[in-house]
């Protein structure tokens, strides 16, 4: 049997493999490398990769989903499958300024419910100080790189016109404030357009069950980083795991979400704290969310604090003490009560202990440390049982 590792990024960072270009997911796969040794397998077709997966394959050479039916591997029996998904090719969007000033006023009327004013001075003082004090590597390979694909450079273009009237070149490795700006694309993007929302969900929620009814695939866990982690929870908060086939719900074992900002979606844009289906996995004790996020991260936050905790606040040992003041609920059909949902956070230190570039303090799947160490160790713990 497989254990199953499920990887899901931004839609704007989900850089498949091209030529000499590395995939978004390979410097991932090579730290678990570091720590798994032989029990992580590669792609069958492609050695020293994960198993890239994508929506459409234009290319003979590329997997699509059925890359995930039963009759093909994932790599030898009792190995962990790593598999990241790649929402390709991204449609062609055009500017629509009335939905992304929509988001943007959204977000300002309503930042004071997530930051006070005195707390917005600390973030940006804390984001400065995190970019100066960004350390160099020899051979920096940072995860957080904008797609450069037609499409995605023609989207983010448009987008970066329109909010910042100056298009960044693509041909150049962005640097913190590119990536910060790929961010906020990626935001935007999600927020104002529900079709291409949809259509990601759905994608990334097909392959999640494709991988759940597989006879060879024991357990998974769903993998996010960034705005991934917000589409990762979209998908476990809609999917009716009681109409599951006998056992499916049961294999998943773990959410991981890096960077997240989904205090952000439901402080600053009425997203709505209810985690709707997952009240399935949230009880059951052999699952488990935990959350790694950096302080001097602009995108993260700690989930299990209450709804009242502020950035640049530390956060309470207790987690969230009451039901009543939770950011995230899950509701009892009984009674219409709602409970607090508790993630574990692990806050870690990404400036000290990733490997540079990009965003540093974003970057979590270079931090060795505090969150490769860590996730292989929870692989291990799953594999044997």
């Amino acid at each position: 049997m497989t254990l199953c590792l499920l990887t899901v990024h931004g839609i704007g960072f989900q850089q498949p493999p091209t030529g000499d270009r590395a995939g978004y997911a390979d410097a991932l796969h090579a730290n678990l490398r570091t720590k798994l040794k032989e029990q992580l397998a590669d792609d069958p077709d492609h050695p020293g990769h994960p198993i890239y997966v994508f929506s459409q394959a234009e290319d003979p050479d590329r997997n699509n989903l059925e890359r995930l039916s039963e009759a093909s591997p994932l790599g030898p029996a009792g190995k962990i499958a790593h598999v990241a998904l790649v929402y390709s090719p991204l449609e062609e969007l055009a500017p629509r300024p009335g939905s992304v000033a929509d988001v943007l006023v959204r977000a300002g009327l309503a930042h004071a419910n997530y930051v006070s004013a005195v707390g917005a001075l600390r973030l940006v003082l804390s984001d400065a100080w995190a970019a100066l004090h960004e350390q160099s590597r020899v051979e920096p390979s940072s995860s957080l790189r904008p797609r450069s694909d037609k499409a995605i450079v023609a989207h983010h273009g448009a987008l970066r016109e329109l909010l910042h009237k100056r298009p960044e070149a693509s041909t150049s490795e962005p640097g913190a404030l590119g990536i910060l700006r790929a961010l906020e694309d990626d935001m935007a993007t999600y927020v104002a357009r529900n079709d291409l929302r949809e259509r990601v969900r759905g994608f990334v929620q097909e392959a999640l069950v494709r991988v759940l009814a597989r006879e060879d695939v024991s357990a998974v866990v769903l993998n996010t980083h960034s705005q991934g982690t917000m589409i990762g929870w979209d998908v476990l908060a809609r999917l009716p795991f009681s109409r599951l086939q006998d056992g499916h719900s049961e294999k998943l074992r773990a959410f991981v979400t890096a960077g997240s900002p989904i205090r952000k979606y439901v402080d600053m844009l009425a997203w709505g704290g209810r985690v709707g289906q997952m009240a399935e996995l949230l009880g059951r004790p052999d699952f488990g969310w935990q959350n790694y996020w950096d302080e001097h991260d602009p995108v993260a936050d700690p989930l299990d604090p209450p709804v009242n905790w502020r950035p640049g606040e530390a956060p309470p040992p207790s987690g969230c003490p009451s039901d009543a003041e939770s950011l995230l609920v899950t509701i009892d059909p009984r009674d219409g009560g709602a409970h607090h949902v508790h993630v574990e956070d692990r806050q870690v230190d990404n400036v000290a202990n990733s490997s540079g570039g990009g965003l540093q303090a974003h970057d979590y799947w270079n931090n060795n440390l505090q969150f490769v160490a860590p996730l292989s160790a929870a692989l291990k713990a799953i594999v044997t049982g």
